[in-house]
C-alpha cells in the first residue's frame, strides 16, 4: 500500500532532500511483530540503512526504559494526567545501552536514518510531546510511529521533523497479510463494470432480512454496490434496488429514532483551518480559507451503542450501562452505511469543523484550554474510558462531545493539500478517478478519551484507512435540508424526501 499525503519537510540539520520512506516486506513484518510482542510495554528504537537514507534495511530496539525514574518521571508527568495514569507512556533509553547500540551500528557499517516508537493508545499522530522530545534529541532523523491501539490493525506513519514543524512523509509498506484488511485493500481504481453485472451484484448484496437489516455482512461490499449502482445512472434499477429496496423504510427510521436528536444549523460563512503561524506540527490545517455552508442538520450526540443496535443485531446484547456510550469499533464503511440506512449521511469535514467551533474563533469551542474539561472527556479527566454521551456541557450550538470522548469519522477523503484549492461552497473531498474506495484514508476529527487537548482542537485533522476500526473511533449523523442525503463513496445518493 502506498500512502501519499502530500508535501514533506525533512528535519533541519539534514542535507538530505525529502523523500518517500520505504519499508521492505521483511523489515515491515519484523518491526510490527517486535512492537506487538513488547505489549503492553512501549517500543523505541532506530531505523537503519546501509545506503539509501529513505529505505530501511534493519532496525534495533532498546530494552531498558528509565522513563519512570527520577527527573524523567517528573518531566513526563508535567505533560499531563495521561503520563501519570500510564507509566508505559514515554521512553528514555539508558546512556549505557545507547552507547552499546551505537557501537553495534558502526560495527555493522550502517547508519541511523530514522527513529521509531509505538503508540499504545493513540493513533499514529505526532503529538506536542513527540515533537518536543524529537527536536531536542534527534534533530537530523525522520520519525516513524507505529500505532497499536488496535493491535490487529497496526498503523504506521512517517514524519519529517524540524524546528519549524512537522510534515507527514509518503510511506510505502508492503501488501499486508490477510488479517489486516485496512492494509490489504486495492490501490487502484475499480474498472467500470457492465450494467448487468452491477445490477446483478446489487440485487444480491442489497437484500434485506425480515427486520429490514442487510443480509450481507460486509458494509464495504454494500457501500461499493450502492456506489456502482448510482454511477450507472440506471434510474429504474436505482428506484427498485435502492429506494424501494435497501433504503425502504429509511425515512420512517429517521422519524422514529433520529429526528429528535438533530440540531438545525444555519450554515453560512466561516474561516476554516489554522493560520500558518499556529500550525506547528499540525498537518494539513493550512491555509485558513473562507467556506460557505448550506443549512444542515447534525446530531447533538455521537451514535450510541443502543442506536447502532437497531442496525447491528450483534450489538443488541450490550449491557444497559453501555447503550448510552458512543458506538465504536466501526469502519468508515460501517458508519456511512448506517447513516444511509436511517436517512442520514456522515458530516463533511467542513460541517464538522463549523459545528465544533460553536461560533468560537478559538482553538476549542470554549476558547481556552483551561475550560476544556467542562466540555470534553479527554486525557485529563476521562480515566481512559469512553463516557455516556451528553455528560459534559454542550457548545453554543447545543451539540455535545465534539471535543473528546471518541474520534469521529467524516465523509471526506483525507488530503493534506485540499485546503489550498477546495471549493468555497459546501466543500467535500471525494475519491478521485484514480482512487478506489478501498485505497483512501478518511478524515477523523475530535480526539478521544486518551487524547491530549491539542488533538481535541476544533481544527485538528487526522485520518485513518477506510477499513480501520478501533475502540476509540465512532461517528455522528448529519443530514442535508432538502435535496440529497447519504454519501456512497465518491458520490451522494440522490435523496427523495426533503426535510
Amino acid at each position: 500500500m502506498t500512502v501519499d499525503t502530500g508535501p514533506s519537510l525533512m528535519a533541519s540539520g539534514s542535507n538530505k532532500a525529502s523523500g518517500t520512506v520505504v519499508l521492505p516486506p521483511s523489515v515491515y513484518e519484523r518491526l510490527v511483530h517486535a512492537v506487538r510482542a513488547r505489549l503492553p510495554l512501549k517500543t523505541f528504537g532506530y531505523l537503519l540503512s546501509d545506503g539509501d537514507p529513505w529505505t530501511v534495511t534493519d532496525f534495533v530496539l532498546f530494552e531498558s526504559n528509565i522513563r519512570n525514574t527520577g527527573v524523567w518521571k517528573e518531566r513526563f508527568e508535567r505533560y499531563g494526567q495521561y503520563f501519570v495514569e500510564h507509566d508505559n507512556a514515554g521512553f528514555v533509553a539508558t546512556p549505557e545501552e545507547a552507547w552499546q547500540v551505537q557501537k553495534m551500528i558502526w560495527a555493522r557499517g550502517m547508519v541511523e536514518v530514522g527513529v521509531f516508537h509505538s503508540h499504545i493508545r493513540h493513533p499514529a499522530n505526532f503529538s506536542r510531546v513527540d515533537y518536543d522530545l524529537h527536536v531536542q534529541r534527534f534533530p537530523s532523523l525522520w520519525h516513524l510511529i507505529v500505532s497499536v491501539r488496535n493491535p490487529d490493525l497496526p498503523q504506521l506513519r512517517a514524519f519529517g521533523v524540524s524546528d519549524t514543524g512537522v510534515r507527514e512523509l509518503p510511506l510505502v509498506v508492503p501488501p499486508a497479510s490477510s488479517d489486516n484488511p485496512a492494509l490489504s485493500a486495492s490501490d487502484g481504481p475499480r474498472s467500470a463494470l457492465p450494467l448487468d453485472v452491477v445490477i446483478r451484484r446489487a440485487r444480491r448484496v442489497l437484500a434485506l432480512d425480515q427486520h429490514g437489516r442487510p443480509v450481507c455482512q460486509s458494509s464495504r461490499s454494500i457501500v461499493t454496490a450502492i456506489e456502482d449502482l448510482v454511477h450507472s445512472r440506471h434510474q429504474e434499477a436505482i428506484d427498485e434496488l435502492l429506494w424501494a429496496g435497501f433504503l425502504r423504510g429509511a425515512e420512517e427510521r429517521y422519524d422514529a429514532h433520529i429526528a429528535g436528536l438533530m440540531a438545525p444549523l444555519d450554515g453560512g460563512s466561516f474561516a476554516m483551518g489554522s493560520a500558518e503561524a499556529n500550525a506547528e506540527h499540525f498537518m494539513g490545517e493550512v491555509p485558513v480559507h473562507q467556506v460557505n455552508l448550506s443549512p444542515f442538520l447534525l446530531a447533538r450526540v455521537p451514535v450510541t451503542c443502543g442506536l447502532l443496535a437497531l442496525f447491528d443485531a450483534d450489538r443488541a446484547s450490550a449491557a444497559t450501562s453501555e447503550r448510552s456510550r458512543p458506538a465504536v469499533d466501526v469502519t468508515w464503511f460501517d458508519a456511512a452505511l448506517f447513516a444511509m440506512w436511517v436517512g442520514c449521511r456522515l458530516p463533511t469535514e467542513a460541517e464538522w469543523e463549523f459545528a465544533c467551533g460553536g461560533g468560537s474563533a478559538g482553538q476549542w469551542c470554549c476558547g481556552e484550554e483551561d475550560a476544556l474539561s467542562r466540555y470534553a472527556w479527554y486525557s485529563q479527566n476521562a480515566g481512559s474510558e469512553a463516557h455516556p454521551v451528553a455528560t459534559r456541557q454542550p457548545n453554543a450550538y447545543g451539540i455535545f462531545d465534539l471535543h473528546g470522548n471518541v474520534w469521529e469519522w467524516c465523509a471526506d477523503v483525507y488530503d493534506e493539500t485540499f485546503y489550498a484549492d477546495a471549493p468555497t461552497t459546501d466543500p467535500v473531498r471525494v475519491p478521485r478517478p484514480a482512487e478506489s474506495l478501498d485505497s483512501v484514508h478518511r478524515v477523523c476529527r475530535g480526539g478521544c478519551m486518551h487524547s491530549f487537548a491539542e488533538m481535541c482542537r476544533t481544527r485538528y485533522r487526522f485520518h485513518e484507512h477506510s477499513q480501520f476500526r478501533a475502540a476509540d473511533l465512532g461517528f455522528r449523523l448529519a443530514r442535508s435540508i432538502g435535496g440529497t442525503y447519504g454519501h456512497a463513496g465518491s458520490t451522494r445518493v440522490p435523496g427523495r424526501a426533503a426535510v
